[in-house]
């Protein structure tokens, strides 16, 4: 039997290419003729040929946002699946694949339906929620604009930035340059966001139009409020638009208007509608939240009995799922806060993003038997991955031992969220783990690395010692 599969996830660094080779190296001792394709970072490797796909029994889509070039497999029996399933059990992916794939359709109009598909089926058959396989399809392309934006700024302001009444100066042309651009790195995450929500509701269509709302909805001069409705704006004008788009798809078009409809009408009706709707009725209500949430934020973060309780919460979410849905909760907490110049909640988040995969990388090393060969195998290369802010390497461990991997990195997380809202640790980049500290992101980088290193030493303990007691039978 043949197998083909695309693989693909949310930042598409760590578990787009975890997933794959489990895929192929499963798929092969079951006997099966395997190629897989990856979606990641880097762009499309390994790309399914038009040969392959035509002899392909099955297409395994393993991914937790959608994928490019879905087209391609109409006619096939697609089993989809997110990314966890497959790497807490492979095995039982292909199990479940002959019982669960479903036959794409191949009638006309297919190609703008699929775009637009969202419903993923995890190995027990439930159905994800659509609304939030939208929302981080939207973040994973945002991602890398939000990295690279903070990166110019942060290095900016570590190699040419002065205080001054006025605010922090950048004192070279060279410098002021890379933070402008970086500046312009982080006016465009607004309007990716929304156009790939957009996108993974209803196609290539809703792109231009969602991105041009995006834009309206964070002038706060066009909107007459002051300010802009920033990231919770472009979450509403993504989903707007992509199931306004939607609607119009579903219409019955003159076939003479069809091909005017995604260069003109729909792009002309989006940018209408998303303006109309915002200027008369959205915009005030979305930036007087916006403004209250980053008030409150700075609030807490400012008055010591309240910022530890904050740091506490934001911590916990970035470690309970680990690049999750709530870990990017807390993480578009952080990126809001560095829009309006908060920088701690930021800190709070940045020292809590590198502890779970730091610590469980640690305890492999130093666990011995308490671990699985493979796990041990993987140590120092989730530590590396916790090095450079990549949360998601302990999820193999989490899949694998929940009951003791969860708690321990949770509390881990929180430890070090807290330790950094009563520090007043700040990031200047939207992004985490020990690297902040390396390229002088942070307003001190000695607190900011002991803020890490005391999550993962709590989280490490506690791992061990609950493995421990767990084979001592206590």
């Amino acid at each position: 039997m043949k197998i083909i599969g695309v693989t693909k996830c949310p930042t598409g660094i760590a578990h787009t290419y975890m997933a794959a080779e489990r895929l192929e190296i499963t798929g092969e001792k079951l006997g099966y003729e395997m190629h897989i394709e990856t979606q990641g970072s880097q762009g499309t490797e390994n790309m399914l040929t038009a040969r392959q796909i035509a002899e392909a029994d099955y297409v395994i889509i393993a991914a937790d946002v959608a994928i490019e070039g879905i087209e391609r497999f109409r006619g096939k029996k697609i089993y989809r699946i997110s990314i966890k399933p497959v790497l807490k059990d492979t095995r039982q992916v292909f199990l479940d694949m002959e019982a669960k794939a479903e036959k794409m359709g191949e009638t006309a109009g297919d190609d703008e339906k699929e775009a637009g598909e969202t419903s993923l089926f995890s190995s027990s058959g439930k159905e994800q929620s659509a609304v939030l396989h939208q929302l981080m399809n939207g973040a994973s392309y945002m991602i890398p604009f939000v990295v690279v934006g903070g990166l110019f700024i942060s290095l900016s302001q570590a190699f040419a930035g002065e205080s001054s009444s006025n605010g922090l100066l950048i004192n070279s042309v060279f410098w002021n340059k890379m933070h402008q651009i970086g500046l312009l790195a982080f006016e465009l995450m607004y309007p990716i966001l929304a156009g790939f929500i957009a996108v993974s509701i209803s196609g290539r269509a809703a792109l231009a139009p969602a991105m041009l709302g995006a834009m309206i909805a964070t002038n706060g001069e066009l909107l007459g409020t002051g300010e802009g409705t920033g990231f919770l704006g472009c979450i509403v004008v993504g989903y707007l638009v992509g199931y306004l788009v939607k609607g119009i798809n579903s219409m019955k078009i003159p076939k003479s208007i069809k091909p005017m409809m995604p260069i003109f009408v729909i792009p002309f009706l989006g940018v209408s509608v998303t303006a109309l709707v915002f200027i008369c009725i959205l915009g005030g209500p979305i930036a007087f939240a916006m403004r209250s949430l980053n008030g409150l934020l700075v609030y807490l973060s400012e008055n010591v009995t309240t910022a530890i309780p904050l740091g506490i919460v934001l911590g916990a979410m970035i470690g309970v799922d680990m690049g999750g849905p709530i870990n990017k909760v807390a993480f578009f907490f952080g990126v809001a806060s560095i829009a309006e110049g908060n920088l701690q909640i930021m800190g709070i988040a940045s020292a809590a993003i590198g502890v779970a995969p730091l610590s469980m990388g640690l305890a492999a090393l130093v666990g011995g038997k308490m671990f699985t060969k493979e796990e041990r195998g993987t140590g120092v290369y989730t530590i590396f991955m916790g090095m450079i802010g990549i949360s998601e390497g302990a999820i193999p461990f989490a899949l694998s031992d929940p009951k003791h991997v969860l708690p321990a990195v949770i509390i881990g997380s929180a430890v070090s969220g807290a330790a950094a809202a009563f520090l007043g640790v700040t990031s200047a980049a939207p992004h985490g783990g020990p690297i902040i500290g390396f390229i002088g992101a942070t307003n001190h980088v000695m607190l900011y690395f002991f803020c890490i290193v005391l999550g993962v030493l709590v989280s490490t303990t506690i791992v061990l010692l609950t493995k421990s007691r767990q084979r001592e039978g206590k």
